[in-house]
């Protein structure tokens, strides 16, 4: 079992198998185990920074109005398919059309 800082490869950019850009490599979901927490997904998302920006100046309400477009959700890749071989570069195995798209609220 290989261990990594967090602080090394959170909000690094990611490419998929093709070298296409998917994002950046935004959250890290996992299982809280008694001794340890397992890693089950990453999620990986073009505007995160710009997400959190108009998350904190716009009212609940306000960004309920505005349509999300399918584009702009984030990918969560399974922890099998993510290459974090060089924390510097994390890679997808697979190409970005395989991977699902977190809907809001999921």
């Amino acid at each position: 079992m290989k261990e990594l800082d967090l602080y090394d490869i959170l909000g690094r950019k990611v490419h998929d198998a093709n070298g296409e850009y998917a994002g950046r490599l935004e959250e890290i979901e996992v299982e809280r185990g008694e001794e340890s927490c397992a890693v089950m997904n990453y999620l990986v998302e073009h505007r995160g920074l710009i997400d959190r920006i108009t998350a904190w100046a716009i009212t609940d309400s306000l960004q309920k109005a505005i349509p999300v477009r399918e584009k702009s959700c984030p990918y969560r890749v399974p922890w099998d398919k993510m290459d974090l071989s060089d924390p510097d570069h994390p890679r997808i195995k697979v190409p970005q059309s395989e991977l699902k798209r977190v809907k809001p609220g999921g």
